[in-house]
């Protein structure tokens, strides 16, 4: 679990922030570690004081701890720290583009620290929230950590935000907002009703095949070859139909379809800047997948392939179900047509780091079922790439808005005490 432990801590993190947990001891400095890792990925030198500013605005994490975090960077070779005696002057980052943040913080965790028992009863409670919401009782029994320890955990999770307790059909449930996004009241209804077993299976070979038609997968019990049992049909439908997953739609002749993807996480997985490139992800893996399953004459063998082609030559070749099948593309602007003929459509990608990230993201999605690096926060990037009179000038525009938010929240209040008076 050595990957999932920096991700879970990662995780933490973003929900206590700065805020100290006397019984956790070693999981805030990993999270920490992952969280300052993932946006120093890919950066030239930072200069320190920028990097205690940002971390300090945009991560939480306070100046005191920064610098056992960035030794712990150090160690594994993610940083190199320029340093005159005991004072960290520069941070170079060194993390090659294609490794694992959380694999190698995750590794270094496992060979150099001794978790408590809150914080292991912490970790699995997150790794089973991770694949499907939980029947409280039931997680208790299954886990087997003490009353105590995990009512402690369960208490701190929701005084966090990572964890959230829900009522349905008189069994308690808890689901993490990190991880499932939407209509949280209706998939606590699902586990209380069809059992977590079924919901985590169903969710797992949605997974494997993101995007299929869910047309196909009531018409023929099946997604991706794989066979469905009757409850888990009903459970895609369910979710489909709750607003649980969402799916995209694609309008073709007088036909309207939609394509299944997983639940969408929550905004510490998926940051706010990062959701449009989602979106437009799902719309390119919905279109690939229109052409391999549903086509007109047109069939697309490979999914991963045609996006791959997309990326690498910027087109695709003219076909005459172009322009039904990438109309949603070019509303979300990731791509424009080309008239070749009178009944013939290229299609042309809108070359942006926004339209690059998002074909890189389907492609991920469609070979592994999961996404990576949409937890990172880009205005943080950026900010770490300026001087500190920017970041100043962030830090101070930020506290002003809160200031006038506050202002304004306090005279909200009393002109609706007013009102109360004036109808007493």
């Amino acid at each position: 679990m050595s990957r999932e432990t920096a991700e879970f801590a990662y995780d933490l993190h973003a929900g206590l922030s700065a805020l100290a947990i006397p019984e956790f001891d070693q999981l805030q400095v990993i999270g920490m570690a992952a969280t300052l890792a993932v946006h120093l990925k890919g950066l030239g030198e930072v200069d320190y004081e920028v990097l205690r500013k940002v971390s300090d605005h945009f991560m939480s994490i306070p100046s005191y701890a920064l610098k056992p975090v960035l030794e712990l960077l150090a160690d594994i070779e993610f940083v190199r720290l320029i340093t005159a005696g005991k004072t960290i002057s520069k941070v170079i980052p060194n993390i090659p583009v294609f490794d694992d943040v959380y694999e190698g913080i995750g590794e270094y965790a496992a060979s150099e620290f001794t978790l408590n028992g809150h914080e292991q009863a912490t970790l699995s409670i997150l790794e089973n929230l991770y694949k499907s919401p939980r029947n409280r009782d039931a997680l208790f029994n299954n886990l087997g950590i003490e009353k105590d320890v995990f009512n402690r955990c369960v208490t701190l999770g929701t005084s966090s935000g990572i964890i959230a307790q829900h009522t349905a059909r008189g069994k308690n449930i808890l689901i993490s907002p990190y991880y499932f996004a939407d209509n949280l009241d209706g998939l606590a209804d699902l586990v209380a009703g069809a059992g977590t077993p079924a919901l985590v299976s169903t969710l797992d070979k949605v997974k494997s095949n993101q995007g299929w038609p869910l047309s196909m997968v009531v018409a023929t019990g099946e997604i991706g070859g794989v066979k469905l049992s009757i409850t888990e049909i009903d459970l895609i439908k369910k979710l489909a139909a709750e607003g649980i997953v969402k799916p995209p739609t694609i309008k073709f002749g007088g036909k309207t379809e939609s394509f299944l993807f997983t639940p969408k996480p929550g905004s510490t997985r998926l940051n706010a800047a990062n959701r449009e490139i989602y979106e437009r992800a799902m719309a390119l893996i919905s279109a690939v997948r229109k052409g391999q399953l549903l086509p007109d004459a047109y069939r697309i063998r490979s999914p991963i392939r045609i996006l791959e082609s997309l990326r690498n030559t910027g087109y695709l070749r003219s076909n005459s179900e172009a322009r039904d099948q990438y109309h949603n593309l070019v509303v979300l602007r990731v791509a424009h047509l080309k008239q070749t003929a009178h009944d013939r459509w290229q299609l042309h990608l809108n070359r942006t780091e926004e339209n690059e990230t998002a074909l890189k993201l389907a492609i991920q999605l469609l070979r592994s079922g999961t996404m990576a690096d949409m937890e990172v926060d880009q205005e943080a990037r950026i900010a770490l790439s300026k001087d500190e009179e920017y970041i100043q000038s962030l830090i101070s525009s930020a506290e002003l808005k809160k200031r006038q938010k506050q202002m304004t929240d306090i005279q909200a209040a009393h002109e609706f005490e007013q009102l109360i008076l004036k109808l007493d």
